[in-house]
């Protein structure tokens, strides 16, 4: 089943009345591929064209070709950069930064991690190596387990115009915590920041967002492994002298505790806007349900300027059937994926829903298990499992007080059926979901100022008429919402949905037996 499409539409408030092909591409001798490993190039918010890389043959027993293709807007081919390396290289993952592309590799044989830097004409800007070992066993097992054409970046994020960073796990005996690398796209520069004076025995960090000059983590620490006492820390990094700026504990001078799971610039000045689930003070995070959503407002040096809370109970009750513990009747807990400002002072939030559903043959297995002496692994069956349900857009005022909410119907998905979802907590769980690319939330796209934008993201619908998968938009044209849906048939392995000229979506196709990639534009509206 063709599972998750990262998609975009350039053409705002049009009707979808069919699909005509416009221009095609094939290219054959595609040996291996990951359809997330490719981009679309932007310049001012204009498409620009495409880029992807791929294995493009085998040349003997220890050595494989591989090609990085750039294609215009039109689907021609622009550059075609081939170049041969070890078997053993393995493409983790792939970014674009505004002006340069660049690609994570592995080679497992040499323990070797690789970063390779290209500008837009497809020409090799830089190369940045470091070598990994026992500490960063844990990357490389999920990099095994959860690398697929579903998965998101895991590890590797572009800083506009600037560079590429890596936050990457390390686990050194019982102890657990990260470091952050720096590969600059601009000159040959590259940096590592490591926590210091860190006391923790456990410290996990998630990337949330950047500015011009600033690196934005969440940090999670515990005084044990074990803890159900986790603490939330918002962590700031300069991008130029590579130190620590700020370091915010959540709750430290107030009566609630922030978890940040983005953050953003404020247009027009240099203060950040952070969005989170909040916890009152004292409350443990692995065990107890959120209270609500709040929104903080921060200065570049950490200073917090304003704090405004919006709970379950009270706020979102008045548009959404939500009880005191956080849940949506039938949705669940909601993770914020993005955040927009918009025109006179609206601020417009896209949420999506996710929740624990007992899981009858995971407890049928546990009890077998059970009944044999076996004990639960990564992989165990577990008696709960994670569903990814409803896309939820909400609007606030200038206060960043809640005025409106409303729900768009998509199918339940199971996202998570061993023992990991029986264990985690409400939050720990969203950072996984988003991490291995279960949410169906694609893209966001519209004009500079949000006037106007479109909230993209995948279905799967099994109706009389149709059974498949679907690409959808819930549409802003300034003054109310509408819902687009696309309806995708396709005999392909995968395929994944870009952004076109306007008025039209370009959709790429793998065929692993046949070993070919497809391309087409297709008209819409």
């Amino acid at each position: 089943m063709i599972r998750k499409f990262v998609a975009a539409l350039f053409l705002f408030g049009a009707i979808i009345t069919g699909t005509n092909a416009q221009q095609k591409l094939s290219i054959d001798k595609v040996y291996s591929t990951y359809l997330r490993n490719s981009g679309s190039i932007m310049e001012n918010n204009q498409l620009k064209g495409y880029f992807f890389l791929y294995q493009s043959d085998k040349i003997d027993r220890k050595t494989n070709e591989y090609t990085l293709q750039i294609l215009d807007e039109n689907l021609n081919k622009v550059q075609d950069i081939k170049f041969q390396d070890s078997k053993d290289l393995r493409l983790l993952e792939a970014s674009y930064n505004g002006n340069s592309m660049a690609f994570y590799f592995q080679n497992e044989k040499e323990n070797l991690l690789t970063m390779k830097v290209y500008d837009l004409s497809g020409k090799l800007k830089f190369t940045y190596s470091r070598e990994y070992d026992r500490k960063t066993e844990a990357l490389m097992a999920q990099y095994e387990t959860m690398h697929t054409d579903e998965g998101t970046n895991q590890n590797v994020y572009d800083i506009s115009g600037k560079g590429y960073v890596s936050v990457m796990p390390l686990r050194d005996g019982r102890n657990v915590t990260y470091e952050v690398d720096y590969f600059s796209s601009d000159a040959k520069k590259q940096w590592t920041f490591k926590p210091l004076n860190d006391d923790d025995k456990y410290a996990a960090a998630e990337y949330l967002g950047s500015t011009d000059n600033l690196l934005i983590l969440q940090v999670i620490r515990k005084s044990k492994k074990m803890s159900n006492k986790m603490v939330a820390h918002m962590v700031a990094i300069d991008l130029t002298t590579k130190k620590q700026v700020f370091d915010l504990e959540a709750g430290e001078d107030d009566e609630q505790m922030l978890f940040p799971t983005t953050v953003k610039q404020i247009e027009g000045s240099e203060n950040l806007l952070v969005m989170g689930t909040y916890y009152n003070k004292g409350d443990k995070a692995m065990k107890d349900p959120t209270r609500g959503l709040a929104v903080y407002q921060i200065d570049p040096k950490g200073n917090i300027l304003n704090r405004t809370y919006n709970s379950w109970a009270e706020d979102f009750a008045k548009y959404l059937p939500t009880n005191s513990k956080g849940k949506i009747d039938n949705i669940g807990y909601l993770y914020i994926h993005k955040m927009l400002q918009a025109p006179g002072g609206k601020l417009f939030v896209v949420g999506e829903g996710y929740k624990k559903q007992a899981s009858a043959g995971g407890i049928a297995l546990t009890a077998l298990a059970a009944a044999g002496g076996g004990y639960g692994g990564r992989g165990a069956a577990g008696v709960t499992k994670v569903v990814v349900t409803d896309m939820v857009m909400m609007e606030f005022d200038k206060n960043y007080k809640v005025t409106a909410a409303n729900i768009y119907d998509k199918t339940n998905n199971t996202a998570e059926a061993s023992i990991i979802s029986d264990y985690l907590s409400q939050h720990a769980l969203a950072v996984y979901l988003k991490a291995t690319g279960a949410f169906d939330y694609d893209f966001t796209t519209g004009e500079p100022d949000n006037s106007v934008f479109s909230v993209c993201y995948s279905d799967y619908v099994r109706t009389g008429d149709y059974k498949g998968q679907t690409f959808n938009t819930i549409r802003y044209n300034g003054s109310k919402f509408t819902k687009d849906k696309i309806e995708l048939k396709s005999k392909a392995s995968t395929m994944k949905v870009f952004p076109a000229k306007p008025g039209s979506v370009m959709i790429m196709e793998y065929f692993k037996k046949d070993k070919r990639l497809e391309f087409r534009l297709e008209k819409i509206g």
